[in-house]
């Protein structure tokens, strides 16, 4: 599958994602609460994204172990894994 294509469908997957997360917590409404229509749409997304790994030709173990020693170190360093700059 093309690039673009594949970037697309991971787009949509993660729309039905969210779909479902609001499903199932009555938009929010209530707390969620993971079901079978939430796990078959991760799968999507999943199986879209480790696609696009593929044809990309990215190592994914190599990137998701760079990702996390980041989020470790910010964690660390600003008791936060977010990446926006502290202003105060």
């Amino acid at each position: 599958m093309p690039i673009l294509a594949r970037i697309c469908s991971l787009q949509s997957e993660v729309g039905e994602l969210t779909k479902e997360v609001l499903k199932a917590s009555k938009y929010g409404t209530l707390p969620f609460v993971k079901n079978e229509e939430y796990e078959n749409e991760f799968g999507d997304v999943l199986y879209n994204l480790l696609s696009l790994a593929n044809e990309t030709k990215i190592d994914v173990d190599k990137v998701l172990n760079r990702v996390i020693e980041k989020y470790e170190k910010r964690l660390l360093a600003k008791n936060n894994m977010g990446s926006k700059k502290d202003t105060e």
